[in-house]
């Protein structure tokens, strides 16, 4: 299953000298901590090394920031402060009295130059002293913003609601609709099907505006057709971002373009119309390699190797693959990897390397259970009963799509209307075929609400 687009950026976790990623120059400095804290974090919080660290950190790293003999990455003190439950100013080193306290115009400035972990650092630090209802929701929103692109959905989501508590009261439907924009965003993150109902109520929010925002609509236009890529509804999708791209003619910003290009390049493929596909990937590519967004990059590269592996070119998607997953590795962010290791299954099984596809998809599903990304784990069950049907297996097959239906009953819609379909043929292909027309019949109606949804729904995104 390709992966989505996201509007998330880059984040590295690292602590002491790395190999600079290429366009880069130098090495990061490490954020100066008080002594003992991050120790007494640990403990105070019934952690091990091991728990702290992850598979995004070694345990050997944690130690030396523990005894003192490196510094912290701020993305890395970010994740070890996630992890023991403190806020990031209980492991800092306090300010010089004569230095200037950081503003929300400062925070506003690194979110819009990308700098993600800073602008929560700062916005963190703060926060505390605002006294101002108003300040303190348009900081929420920022904090959201960045938390989101660091791959923070829940913590993102949950600032974006206090944030639009405060703009409800107030009227302010602009802010209002930029608050549900980010909590779309998470919600598609973590595979929660209600991604699109919010963006499509921020959507008339800002419809009822005059004259409408053109800029925040093409915004929400993007988020909506990532939201419906999710859902699998592919045809949506591409409505979506052709509609977002006649809204666009007042955005110049290239990175929000690349995801919209990502994004059509994912439907089309998946629609079958790989000419199409290509052209918006190889576009997309180009943009982040241009700006250096890792993140985004491993997204398109998992993307453009899944649109290489459905076009018949095993060989032309390894690289892809294996790069996009070597980015994920790079950047230390685990939202969306198990995307890629279930493509690396879908290319080794087209191979039939069953070994080789059983441990990817096994590594797929434990990530996406641990993350909570229902519909992913249901995805990593189908292609587990792929392989099982492969190797012959039919116990193993039955009881993975029974899994695969469960994960996926709450997705409902054309997620579970394709797992019904793919047991259904599987069933007829043993000569079951009560069994394969009482799946037909179940997919049939996860799909049909959605056909009879569809000329509303077109009409509420034209």
């Amino acid at each position: 299953m390709p992966y989505m687009p996201t509007h998330l950026q880059p984040a590295k976790d690292h602590i002491g000298p790395q190999k600079a990623a290429p366009g880069r120059r130098g090495r990061r400095k490490g954020v100066s901590i008080k002594p003992g804290t991050v120790k007494q974090a640990r403990l105070e919080a019934g952690l091990s090394l091991g728990q702290v660290a992850r598979d995004d950190i070694s345990r050997t790293a944690i130690y030396f920031v523990e005894t003192g003999k490196a510094k912290p990455s701020m993305e890395t003190l970010t994740l070890i402060a996630q992890r023991t439950g403190r806020p990031i100013e209980f492991f800092l080193e306090p300010a010089p009295p004569a230095e200037r306290p950081v503003s929300t115009a400062e925070v506003e400035r690194l979110v819009a130059v990308g700098d993600n972990a800073g602008a929560v650092l700062a916005g963190e630090a703060i926060l505390p002293r605002v006294k101002s209802p108003e300040t303190e929701a348009h900081l929420n929103f920022l904090l959201s913003t960045a938390h989101l692109r660091l791959a923070h959905p829940v913590v993102g989501r949950r600032l974006a609601v206090e944030a639009r508590a405060y703009f409800e009261r107030r009227g302010d439907l602009a802010m209002v609709a930029e608050c549900l924009g980010n909590e779309a965003s998470a919600a598609y993150l973590v595979d929660d099907p209600a991604a699109v109902s919010i963006v499509e109520g921020a959507l008339s929010t800002v419809r009822t505006m005059q004259p409408v925002p053109r800029q925040l609509e093409y915004r929400l236009l993007a988020i909506l057709g990532h939201a419906h890529l999710a859902k699998q509804d592919y045809a949506r999708a591409i409505a979506a971002y052709h509609d977002a791209v006649e809204a666009a003619d007042v955005v110049q910003d290239l990175y929000k373009t690349s995801l919209l290009y990502a994004g059509m390049s994912s439907a089309y493929s998946e629609l079958g119309q790989f000419a199409q596909a290509g052209h918006y990937a190889r576009r997309a590519l180009t943009i982040h390699e241009t700006l250096n967004d890792r993140l985004s990059l491993a997204r398109s590269e998992n993307s453009l190797g899944l649109l290489l592996l459905h076009g018949g070119d095993a060989g032309a998607a390894l690289p892809h693959l294996e790069r996009s997953l070597l980015l994920f590795d790079e950047v230390g962010v685990e939202t969306g990897k198990a995307h890629v290791l279930l493509s690396l299954a879908e290319l080794a099984l087209a191979r039939h390397d069953l070994s080789k596809a059983t441990n990817f998809a096994e590594a797929g599903l434990a990530l996406a259970e641990k993350l909570g990304e229902r519909a992913t784990a249901g995805e990593a069950h189908i292609w587990l009963a792929n392989i099982a049907q492969a190797s012959g297996d039919e116990a193993a097959v039955d009881a993975e799509f029974s899994m695969a239906i469960e994960a996926l009953e709450e997705q409902g819609g054309a997620w579970l209307a394709r797992c019904h379909a793919l047991y259904a043929d599987v069933l007829e292909s043993r000569g079951d075929l009560a069994g394969a027309n009482a799946h037909l019949r179940r997919a049939l109606r996860q799909a049909r609400p959605a056909a009879v949804a569809e000329p509303a729904a077109r009409t509420a995104t034209a």
